[in-house]
């Protein structure tokens, strides 16, 4: 037996151990009591017995404050830091028996270790579940939003800083309020991803543009921290060489093979046992080699994570593995022990500059949500931009992470740690708060960019996410496709999207066919042969992925409106649910499909197709010297010049003859007596942009001498209704606007008599069971922008 003294962790004391330590105590009933000892004390004296009772008061008391505090919105990780105050020296440490026995210093070892084996486990599910890809497509305006968040803050931080530079009496106090500058300065993937998990934004556009913002904000930050390096230490570079090195491997050699891992995983199946652990294990030894450059460990198990390809199979292997028993037991334990290290009330009265180093802190978190608000407030609706401001202001685990190595380090004082882990929590608990307030979660999918066929620029690729409910559907949508025209300079991008109902499983499953090999018995076989020969024949101009989707009826609009906002797709097209026989007349319909057309078109981040087909039973006309007929009407409105710039990509195929049928309303002097002012200025103009934008058009297709322009006056809906009975005969297919909600003199009378009001008054019209015809219609409803 032999006694050293040790600096412990948790406070810088002096303490003797005892070594070899004992594992594992006699139990309660010891004979310790004939040695003078309670059995109860011996009890505690184990290792292992007091490490299990440490993480189970842990992880009771956090999970027990949730419980009460969630109602108030309040997020976890603020319950757990809540219940690192009650644990740590600010409530019950301050009595002897349970800072003797239950948190001993002697113990504390043994579970931060473990706490921060827990943390590196939570940064490695964190960059698993990230797509990097994210960075890539985001766009110059998120782009210039992530990098001016850190930048500006920081430098007016500093400036800040400089003015009062007599108030730090010393170094050691300018060089902490210039580190905490900086990190106040930060937004981290990680800490965003973690509240956006909590408040349920992942999916939603704005969790979506947060996360990428803060991506590219982690850069800039990491970027600044390397350049901090080279500069304070002797091996600076050659640390940051090794460390960016470490990076590239994993991203150029390691992903490739887990790429090819993937590829080798027939589809539907999961990746090899194996695999996960030895994940596992590459995720540890970044740890350890991040620790030897002198950065922080845990960012190696992210790094790690970032090159795993996210999502099924590998991706989703790792997250079902590992994030149950890393955030119900690992995070808060790392959380606890973390807020643990400070007495948070004794601050307050022993702490000086206690103004100046606050009014850093705030300086700093104002500074920040201003740029951002300011940034943001062009091109978001207000009220978003604040939330999005807000989101960008969060700090959490990350920070908290940072200040504990520099406490451990003794790189910053007791008291300038318990006042950031003060403001760290007054922070979790406001914004969470404020956000849950401000958002509008009916706007799950609202789009902040244009990504409609109007708003698509020139030589831009369209991207469109077709659906497939039943096997009828593909030829049909095939043909669709194939009128968008594409060319080299114009290409097409195709998201199949095979939609499978959930049946005799009890989870959903959503599959990329890119990734995985396909099996012969696949649901989606016959969907992934066709798109496959699809590309194949126009391998040139378009590209195509294919996915699967198996879930309920409920879930599948979430399903398309999320892949969707992940591709970001300009058309969705989504098959009618009602099918036609040979003699074009009604053969079935599923309702249950109509509903989930219903909620697509309330909640899709783009433009939006209903498509239904009438001839795909008998093949349409076979005659060879048949033109296909397209004809468009017109008659204003967002949708109509929807359905106009479909009509001119089509334009552009020779074989195929396009009409614009535009309908005026014809002049009625009383109508316009009857009408307030405000209300006719108003129609009127509107009435001279729908001509601007359909001179535009046609001037864009003025050499092309298949197309023909006709323009009716007509009165009221029921004229309206005549006509379209009457050339509904003359053309293979339809486009038309949905036009919902909208009134004009053209439909008026019609919307009472509709019986699909998903296609809009004038697709109703042309779906109707009682019109006699084989023609196809595609109506079309513009990307509802959100109100600014």
């Amino acid at each position: 037996m032999s006694k050293v003294a040790s600096n412990v962790s948790f406070t810088n004391e002096q303490v003797c151990y005892t070594f070899p330590a004992r594992l594992r105590s006699g139990g309660v009933f010891s004979p310790a009591e004939r040695l003078g000892v309670p059995p109860l004390d011996d009890f505690f004296t184990g290792t292992v017995q007091l490490l299990n009772i440490q993480i189970l008061m842990i992880v009771i008391l956090s999970n027990l404050l949730h419980f009460f505090l969630h109602r108030l919105g309040i997020i976890s990780f603020t319950s757990q830091c809540l219940a690192g105050v009650i644990l740590g020296p600010t409530i019950l440490a301050k009595y002897d028996y349970y800072r003797d026995h239950i948190f001993p210093q002697k113990s504390q070892d043994a579970l931060v270790v473990t706490a921060n084996m827990g943390y590196s486990m939570f940064m490695f599910l964190t960059g698993v579940k990230m797509d990097f890809g994210m960075l890539l497509r985001s766009g110059r305006k998120v782009m210039i939003l992530g990098i001016a968040t850190v930048l500006l803050p920081y430098m007016i931080g500093l400036g800040f800083q400089f003015t009062r530079i007599e108030a730090a009496p010393g170094l050691l106090e300018r060089m902490q309020i210039i580190g905490s500058t900086a990190i106040q300065s930060m937004t981290t993937f990680p800490v965003v991803s973690h509240l956006m998990t909590e408040l349920k934004l992942t999916n939603t556009e704005l969790g979506r543009l947060a996360l990428s913002t803060s991506l590219i904000s982690g850069i800039v930050a990491a970027s600044l921290e390397l350049g901090a390096t080279i500069i304070t230490q002797i091996r600076g570079i050659l640390n940051a060489g090794l460390t960016l090195g470490s990076a590239l491997f994993a991203a150029f050699v390691l992903r490739p093979i887990m790429v090819w891992v993937i590829g080798q995983t027939p589809e539907g199946q999961k990746v090899h046992p194996a695999c996960v652990p030895l994940l596992f294990a590459v995720a540890v030894v970044y740890e350890i080699f991040f620790d030897a450059m002198n950065q922080s460990p845990a960012m190696g198990p992210f790094v790690l994570g970032l090159a795993v390809p996210p999502g099924p199979p590998l991706g989703s292997a790792v997250v079902q593995s590992m994030e149950t028993v890393t955030t119900s037991v690992f995070f808060p334990l790392f959380v606890v022990t973390a807020v643990m290290r400070g007495d948070l009330a004794s601050f307050f009265w022993e702490f000086d500059n206690k103004g100046y180093y606050g009014s850093s802190l705030v300086m700093a978190t104002v500074t920040k949500f201003l740029v951002c608000l300011f940034l943001s407030l062009p091109w978001m609706p207000r009220r978003d931009s604040v939330v999005l401001s807000l989101i960008m202001c969060s700090k959490g685990v990350y920070e908290l992470s940072v200040y504990t190595f520099h406490r451990d380090t003794t790189s910053i004082n007791e008291g300038y740690f318990s006042l950031n882990v003060v403001a760290i929590f007054i922070n979790t608990v406001i914004i969470p708060i404020l956000i849950k307030h401000l958002y509008d979660p009916s706007r799950k999918y609202a789009g902040y960019q244009s990504r409609n066929l109007f708003s698509l620029k020139p030589r831009t690729e369209l991207r469109v996410l077709p659906c497939i409910y039943k096997p009828d559907h593909i030829i049909s949508t095939i043909n669709l496709l194939d009128l968008t025209c594409p060319t080299q300079d114009n290409p097409l991008g195709v998201y199949a999207l095979h939609l499978v109902e959930l049946v005799g499983r009890a989870t959903p499953v959503f599959v990329s066919h890119q990734k995985q090999k396909p099996v012969s018995d696949s649901c989606s076989i016959d969907v992934i042969l066709a798109f496959n020969q699809y590309e194949r024949r126009t391998a040139t101009t378009t590209t195509v992925g294919t996915f699967t989707s198996i879930s309920h009826h409920r879930f599948m609009s979430d399903d398309i409106c999320t892949l969707a906002l992940d591709k970001e797709v300009s058309l969705l097209l989504l098959p009618f649910h009602v099918k036609w026989g040979a003699d074009g007349r009604v053969e079935c319909a599923d309702n249950s499909f109509r509903i989930v057309n219903s909620k697509v078109l309330e909640r899709a981040p783009c433009s939006v197709g209903i498509f239904f087909d009438r001839t795909t039973s008998d093949g349409g006309d076979d005659q060879p010297d048949h033109f296909y007929s397209v004809c468009v009407i017109y008659m204003g409105g967002g949708d109509d010049h929807e359905a106009l710039c479909f009509a001119m990509r089509a334009a552009r195929e020779p074989s195929l003859r396009l009409t614009i049928l535009h309908l005026v309303p014809s002049d009625d002097d009383d109508d316009d007596m009857s009408v307030s002012r405000r209300r006719n200025a108003r129609m009127a103009s509107e009435r001279l942009y729908d001509e601007v934008v359909l001179k535009e058009a046609m001037k864009g297709i003025s050499g092309l001498a298949n197309v023909r322009y006709e323009e009716h006056a007509v009165e009221d809906g029921p004229q309206t209704a005549l006509l379209v009975r009457e050339i509904a005969n003359e053309h293979d297919l339809f486009v038309v606007g949905r036009r919902h909600g909208l009134d004009s003199k053209q439909t008026m009378g019609l919307t009472e008599w509709s019986e699909f009001p998903e296609l809009g008054v004038v697709g109703d019209l042309l779906a109707s069971p009682d019109l006699e015809t084989k023609t196809s219609v595609l109506v079309v409803q513009q990307q509802k922008q959100v109100k600014k």
